[in-house]
């Protein structure tokens, strides 16, 4: 009986430190689509798009919420005369795309099929 409780407490262990890892992972994914859009709509580099997301991700690491990510970003796409609202950088940061091209879904290669055909 004692094996099985240690064995379930393990495992609910194991479940949490997962979770936390996939949190951690969406945010760092977020923070980086965040970084993407800005620089693009900058007009800058590669370069200067994944050292921009590495100065996001080390203030989102040292406890930075969401909204200062986006307020931070939201200032600097301002200082250089590009206003988008926090709304607009969220839905990117949360998986949206560039909010100019949201006019219908987007499909990729990775899509799943969209057919009503049946096999």
């Amino acid at each position: 009986m004692l094996r099985s409780f240690e064995e379930r407490e393990r495992a609910e262990e194991l479940l949490f430190v997962i979770g936390e890892e996939r949190r951690f992972l969406n945010r760092r994914a977020g923070a980086q689509a965040l970084a993407d859009f800005a620089i693009r709509k900058l007009g800058c580099d590669g370069q200067t798009s994944r050292a921009y997301a590495d100065v996001l991700i080390d203030a989102m690491i040292h406890g930075a919420s969401n909204e200062a990510l986006l307020e931070r970003v939201r200032a600097d796409l301002a200082a250089n005369l590009a206003d988008f609202s926090c709304d607009e950088l969220r839905a990117v940061m949360l998986g949206g795309s560039d909010p100019a091209l949201r006019s219908g879904p987007v499909v990729t290669p990775r899509s799943p099929a969209r057919s009503s055909l049946r096999l």
